[in-house]
């Protein structure tokens, strides 16, 4: 049997070594368009930085793979036709080569989207090795001032925080309200605020619509300085092969799979970024351009080409993002995905540490849980300066068993100072979850109070002490310290809404725990208390300012 390999990236190696450890007399041939075979692209913004080398980013060679596995590689080889009907694939001025199995796993590319002046010679993108050598020897070359970012996802933050280190002043223009799409804003504006922090602006709910020479016109009328660009609106699938193999595409551009990796024809397969999975939570085909998810799909087809039952589930999309000092991590379903596929959920924001808070180094962590009326895990996000990946990876494997939130009250997480507390932030967000699914806590959120115009209708009770309240607190808020709260329960009305706070909300749990047990239903917790509340404000008066520029300039 000879099997043939489009692409010779993470998927493209991956199936060919997984083919080779279960037949050693299949014949495979990787077609690699480029001269790069295997390259860590996931770190490419590293390299910018000057934090990781090239060497360590570059895969393995041709002769290592033809002496360690008789993979037969071929780089600088872009596939010209695929013929389905007689099972050929040609390279252009090449005779055709025959195939009993083929798999795809070209991956996908960040283009340039059609906007004036994009094609200018101080643009750039990000999708290999070389393309990090052409921003490299500009930089080196040019010295740029002032970059520009267009596009606030993963690749965009990354580039960013590169070339911030590199001195150069940095500004994302995102044409959403937050950066990381798999984030709700509520839990971005976090983020948000540590970027400016580190001295990179953000142009928010705008669009690049001109590049000049020097000068960038946004959407809102305001022109940006820049001497460099780069272009990371997200990444498209490449779809050259799919579409001269008349194969099945997905309403999002990639390849139509089934659970083996068979395309529309059994004998093609796919992996990687050029194909559409299933969502495990709401069942939607999604597109998913990450390395991990690349070698399991990849694995895959070349188990079932080798005659092994193995299938793919579906994922949930677990994903971690480095924002300079801090962590962003998500999995499963955001707010924007459970609307749109008209999923009930519950949710709430909570801090916690990373670690027993009286062990030194301890860090806050900030979550994001996401679960249906019956109890079911959705999704969940994080975002702090340690301890996130690890909160989110189990939150990832007890939605992979489809679990409750019951699972992680009960959930026995590894236990030390350094690494954990009594009571992990994963028991906590279960127990926190199963009181609100119980009726015992209520939480109300930032964005449906009209903070500027409270009316009678809302009692806003700060329960931090007098001296806490003295220093700061929110509008049109009273004191009631948690310690007075059973002394004054004659001041809390039954016929309105009360909301409860605190600085990170234990106080205001409690406060809430107690008001319940004394026949209160009218309880409600400011989801993310007051410092969550401080994050969104900040942002908010920030992004308010850019508001205000494009109405005079209109």
């Amino acid at each position: 049997m000879k099997v043939i390999i489009i692409g010779g990236g993470a998927a493209g190696l991956s199936a060919a070594t997984r083919l080779r450890r279960l037949n050693e007399n299949v014949e495979i041939v990787i077609f690699e368009k480029s001269d790069e075979l295997g390259t860590a692209t996931c770190g490419l913004t590293y390299y910018l930085s000057g934090e990781v080398t090239r060497a360590e980013l570059s895969g393995p060679t041709p002769e290592f793979m033809k002496q360690r596995y008789n993979i037969d590689v071929r780089l600088n080889s872009e596939i010209d036709t695929v013929d389905r009907e007689n099972k050929t694939v040609t390279i252009l001025n090449r005779p055709p080569e025959y195939y009993d199995k083929l798999i795809i796993t070209v991956g996908g590319l960040q283009l340039r989207p059609d906007i004036e002046g994009v094609l200018g010679d101080n643009i750039f993108t990000i999708n290999d090795l070389a393309s990090i050598e052409r921003i490299k020897d500009y930089i080196q070359d040019m010295s740029p001032a002032r970059t520009l970012i267009v596009g606030g996802g993963a690749v965009g933050i990354e580039a960013a925080e590169a070339l911030n280190l590199l001195k150069t002043e940095v500004s994302i223009v995102e044409a959403s309200s937050h950066v990381l799409p798999m984030l709700d804003y509520d839990m971005a504006a976090t983020l948000h605020n540590h970027l400016r922090e580190k001295g990179i602006n953000l142009y928010l709910n705008q669009k690049v619509i001109s590049f000049g020479e020097t000068k960038a016109t946004l959407s809102n009328g305001r022109t940006l300085d820049y001497d460099m660009a780069i272009v990371a609106t997200g990444v498209s699938p490449e779809i050259k092969i799919p579409v001269m193999a008349d194969l099945k595409v997905g309403k999002r551009g990639g390849l139509i799979v089934n659970k083996f990796m068979q395309t529309s024809d059994k004998d093609i397969y796919a992996a990687g970024d050029v194909i559409e999975i299933p969502s495990q939570v709401c069942n939607e085909k999604m597109r998913l351009p990450q390395a991990g998810l690349a070698v399991k799909e990849a694995r895959i087809a070349a188990e079932h080409i080798s005659g092994l039952k193995s299938e793919f589930e579906g994922a949930l999309g677990a994903t971690a993002c480095k924002v300079c000092k801090y962590t962003a991590a998500a999995v499963g379903c955001n707010e924007k995905t459970l609307i749109e596929n008209n999923i009930a959920y519950h949710k709430f924001n909570m801090y916690d540490y990373s670690h027993a808070s009286y062990f030194p180094g301890a860090e806050l962590m900030l979550f994001k849980l996401l679960f249906a009326p019956d109890g079911r895990l959705l999704g969940a996000q994080g975002i702090g300066r340690d301890g996130i990946d690890k909160r989110i990876d189990i939150l990832s494997a007890y939605m992979s068993r489809n679990s409750k939130v019951s699972a992680l009250t009960a959930a026995e997480i590894c236990y030390a100072p350094p690494y954990s507390s009594g009571k992990d932030a994963i028991n906590n967000l279960g127990s926190m979850a199963e009181s609100l699914n119980d009726g015992q806590v209520k939480f109300a959120f930032f964005d449906e109070i009209d903070w500027s115009n409270q009316t009678g209708e809302t009692m806003l009770i700060d329960v931090r002490s007098p001296e806490q309240f003295k220093d700061g607190h929110l509008p049109n808020a009273i004191n009631i310290p948690l310690e007075a709260i059973r002394k004054n329960l004659d001041s809390i009305p039954h016929e309105k809404k009360v909301i409860l706070y605190c600085n990170f909300g234990y106080g205001a749990y409690n406060a809430a725990c107690i008001l319940a047990n004394r026949g209160f239903d009218n309880i409600y917790m400011l989801s993310g208390s007051m410092h969550l509340y401080e994050e969104i404000t900040e942002d908010q008066n920030h992004s308010a300012a850019d508001k205000n520029f494009g109405e005079i300039v209109k």
